[in-house]
């Protein structure tokens, strides 16, 4: 999210350029590979209770075998689970790319279901419909910081991860887990596509188009979700392998808003904001392929399987209490963003909930949970946006704001996007190449006070200072894209990892969507408080002609949005392990998520002293 929306997981979400990828997912302010179609098998011996164990008990019964045993120690045991992880012959450029040494890791199941969902689905259609929201919410004159607060309004299924999660581990549907919910997330979302795409503006009022982005963003959210805790799962599993999956992951999504946004200027020139929802069908459908196929390799759970599974749930009460929590919160902030239009009383209430989440996290969750989640909830939500300002700023005509850059649509969204998409995905590239082995800390120190002296040439622009140095707009806003972008997954790909690590086992699904949807919460905190600065230096531009008032005190929104998350720094010693990337943060055997918490140990000395 730059300029328009706060994407979730934005991976540089100071910056105010107009970004092309999901941001989080931000952003939260990455190539899809066509792998054809795999055989999907469930295949286990019996007694085997998941196809892990199915696997495993293959791989023994081949190390049992004297005539097998050489080719194990020459290579090949790697391709024997499963069978869907072996390369498709004479295919070289997979191997290439690394993709082989993922599938011998994962499987071809995974790698397809994360190509559906996060490359299609977060990566292209994310930023294919995104690039056009803040354009759509132009048409009805929606004043910049109106425009945050909606933006934060349609983020909040973002936030709403964690009873998700909780749902999907509690009660599954026909004993799956995760596929149901999926589908039934999905046609909401296609509703809500179909519905922006097709009904004319007459008959979507501004509000009834803030539900229907809910319902994509609430599709997007799931899928998501479900689909993060099946590859957390995974890398738990194998640490050493985590950076090479997240570069598989981060590297097709900016390759799918790289497509998106290279198409998007032309479209919304010629053919209107509206179309795009109508492309963007069969890319968000075409997540019931690898659901039909099992790709999530999900076998029903048997009544005993599912109770035990409810009674570890149950002994996570604490983290239940969390989840139905933020729930609450977010249930309160998407109320008030729809019913009131007052930005002071939707800041008020997402400081009030920003409060009681960072309260209640640290007393109920592991010490190491809670720092690292505290941590990334303060940076997120002190970095102000003051996108909806800046739209205008960037896309006003001369008659609106005669000083200004006056930038096109289509360079606003495919250019820049294009350029950012290009650049975060050698950002991702250079990450796996020469930071994936950094500590968390040496990597969140150096990536944010570069990003921070990157982000200055925002700041110059809106003084219009490049204008007296003679330094043409467009030179100095590519200019900054381009350092911000790659910077930016520099930033924004360790946090992925460690929440990654963070994961109980066997509470992978809800531990996920507790830490990404308080993340997520932060980018809805940082928009409201946002409209609320935009509010008091009387800048609330909406595309009216001669507003270049509105635009006098922007720079000083843009100052804070860059040097508040800055000073957070100063917390990497106390809230951030000192650890590599590659290392593991908790014990195979660590299921309880609560363990040593603050409440326990208060709890503790109550009853000793009693």
């Amino acid at each position: 999210e730059r300029c328009e929306i706060r994407l979730p997981w934005d991976p540089h979400p100071r910056s105010l350029l107009p970004r092309a990828t999901i941001s989080e997912a931000q952003p939260p302010r990455a190539a899809p590979i066509k792998i054809g179609r795999p055989v999907m098998k469930n295949r286990r011996p019996f007694g085997a209770s998941t196809v892990e164990e199915g696997i495993a008990a293959e791989e023994n019964e081949v190390e049992d075998d004297p005539e097998m045993k050489p080719l194990l120690h020459s290579g090949v045991k790697a391709s024997l689970a499963p069978d869907d992880a072996k390369l498709p012959s004479g295919n070289a450029l997979l191997g290439a790319m690394g993709i082989n040494n993922l599938a011998q890791h994962f499987g071809w199941p995974l790698l397809l279901m994360l190509f559906a969902s996060q490359h299609l689905m977060k990566g292209f259609s994310t930023a294919f419909t995104g690039s056009c929201v803040s354009f759509l919410y132009a048409s009805y004159k929606v004043a910049g910081p109106q425009m945050q607060i909606f933006g934060g309004v349609t983020q909040l299924p973002w936030a709403m991860k964690p009873v998700i999660g909780l749902i999907s581990d509690a009660l599954p549907i026909m004993g799956y887990h995760k596929a149901p919910y999926i589908l039934l997330a999905s046609v909401l979302g296609i509703f809500g596509c179909a519905s922006i795409g097709l009904v004319p503006q007459d008959n979507l009022s501004a509000t009834r188009l803030v539900g229907c982005l809910f319902l994509m963003q609430l599709q997007f959210s799931v899928c998501d979700l479900l689909t993060e805790a099946k590859y957390a799962e995974k890398m738990r599993s194998k640490p050493e392998q985590g950076p090479a999956l997240m570069t598989y992951v981060w590297f097709g999504l900016n390759f799918g808003g790289l497509l998106a946004t290279a198409c998007i200027g032309p479209i919304i020139t010629n053919y209107g904001t509206k179309l795009p929802f109508i492309l963007a069908i069969p890319f968000i459908s075409f997540i019931f392929v690898p659901l039909l196929q099992n790709c999530l390799e999900e076998t029903p759970k048997s009544l005993e399987q599912l109770a035990d599974a409810r009674k570890q749930l149950m002994q996570q009460k604490e983290a239940c209490f969390l989840c139905f929590l933020m729930f609450a919160g977010t249930v309160l902030l998407t109320y008030l963003g729809i019913t009131y239009e007052s930005a002071a009383i939707n800041a008020y209430a997402s400081l009030a909930v920003a409060a009681v989440m960072l309260v209640s996290f640290t007393l109920v969750l592991k010490p190491i949970i809670a720092k690292v989640n505290a941590f990334f909830l303060i940076q997120t939500s002190v970095g102000f946006s003051v996108g909806g300002a800046a739209f205008y700023f960037y896309t006003d005509t001369p008659a609106q704001y005669l000083e200004g850059p006056h930038f096109s649509k289509e360079f606003f969204t495919s250019v820049l996007g294009v350029v950012s998409s290009i650049c975060a995905l050698i950002g991702v590239y250079s990450y796996q190449r020469f930071a994936s082995k950094w500590t968390y800390r040496n990597l969140l120190m150096f990536s944010n006070v570069a990003l921070c002296i990157f982000s200055l040439a925002d700041i110059m622009v809106f003084t219009r200072l490049n204008v007296r140095l003679g330094i043409p707009d467009h030179f100095c806003v590519l200019g900054a894209s381009v350092l911000q972008s790659v910077i930016g997954q520099w930033m924004w790909m360790p946090g992925v990892v460690i929440l990654s690590q963070l994961c109980p086992q066997g509470m992978e699904a809800t531990m996920y969507a507790l830490l990404a949807g308080c993340h997520n919460l932060g980018n809805t905190i940082a928009s409201n408080c946002g409209a609320l600065a935009l509010e008091w230096l009387h800048c609330q531009p909406a595309g009216e002609i001669a507003e270049s008032a509105q635009f006098k005190n922007l720079w000083i929104g843009a100052t804070l949005s860059t040097i508040l998350p800055t000073i957070t720094l100063v917390l990497l010693p106390w809230l951030i392990p000192d650890a590599r990337q590659t290392d593991k943060l908790l014990d195979d055997d660590d299921r309880d998520a609560t363990e040593g918490s603050l409440l326990r140990r208060w709890r503790g000395q109550s009853a000793e002293t009693m």
